[in-house]
């Protein structure tokens, strides 16, 4: 049976340099035997600003795009988060719809991290990785960190040759992670 690997797009903004990384991730991840990656867009949630009564650590949230994405995240096997560098960060998408996850979610799940900026997306990538641990889910060491001026040509993703690798990598230490 394939392990199930969500590659999570974690910007919202129309023109985002992610929707193409994403699908990049995907299909690598996919060269990894034993491997489906599916891409989940946050923009197919609409999930609004959370401000549910409860927090999700005591109960699933009320709004129907919360619970939809709990439970479609909920349904694979391990994750991979796609993350822009806004201000040394994650996008506030991105962190609004972690906090929409209860506990179950991710707990116990291999993670991945995928980070892009004009500074290799390191900041965020670090960030989310402390988001992360509140949900004693597994961040693996190998990470994708991609260069704004290296891995795109006139505004197109091309991520640059060294990069082949990077990601089956990543996905071989989060297959050992989920076995």
């Amino acid at each position: 049976m394939p392990i199930r690997i969500a590659v999570v797009h974690g910007s919202v903004r129309p023109t985002s340099a992610g929707a193409a990384v994403a699908d990049w991730v995907a299909a690598q991840s996919s060269l990894v035997d034993g491997v489906e990656a599916e891409v989940l867009r946050l923009t197919d949630f609409n999930l609004p600003f959370f401000a549910e009564e409860l927090p999700p650590a005591i109960a699933m949230p009320q709004n129907p795009a919360g619970v939809a994405w709990n439970e479609k995240l909920g349904s694979y096997d391990a994750v991979i988060f796609v993350t822009p560098e806004y201000d040394h960060s994650i996008p506030g998408s991105l962190k609004n719809a972690i906090d929409y996850l209860v506990p179950s979610v991710l707990e116990s799940k291999a993670t991945g991290v995928v980070g892009y900026s004009y500074q290799l997306g390191l900041r965020a990538i670090e960030h989310l990785r402390q988001v992360l641990g509140s949900f004693n889910s597994f961040v693996v060491g190998p990470h994708v960190a991609l260069h704004v001026a290296t891995d795109w040509t006139d505004g197109e993703f091309t991520p640059a040759a060294f990069r082949e690798g990077e990601v089956p990598a990543m996905v071989r230490a989060i297959v050992a992670a989920t076995n």
